[in-house]
């Protein structure tokens, strides 16, 4: 498992390199949880990311739940449309603004934000 942090324009984009499941989740969590401070803005790359388990979309949440409570602003981006069909499945495309492309997350975080 990879998370590469860069800085786009004030924009955190993370962009993550695995299978977000149970045996990544923990650690993904742990890497990016502290990550999230006041009023960030934050763009997770899924574009490397091939499989997201319940464990996976546990993460997403709980990412966004922090992002949301510290006034910030997420976008996804680069998502499989394999994770997309299990995210309409489970309702979870509901809760997060998705972009083909990091340069169009990372305007809609700006704007936002």
């Amino acid at each position: 498992m990879e998370i590469k942090t860069i800085d786009q324009d004030g924009v955190m984009v993370l962009q993550l390199t695995c299978n977000l499941d149970g045996n990544t989740a923990p650690e993904a969590q742990e890497k990016i949880m502290p990550m999230l401070v006041a009023k960030c803005g934050l763009v997770m790359d899924l574009g490397k990311c091939n499989y997201i388990s319940s464990a996976g979309l546990r993460v997403l949440l709980m990412v966004a739940k922090q992002v949301a409570a510290q006034s910030g602003k997420l976008a996804l981006c680069g998502v499989s449309e394999e994770i997309k069909d299990i995210m309409d499945m489970t309702g979870f495309s509901n809760f997060f603004e998705t972009f083909d492309t990091v340069p169009a997350a990372v305007e809609a975080v700006r704007k936002e934000a």
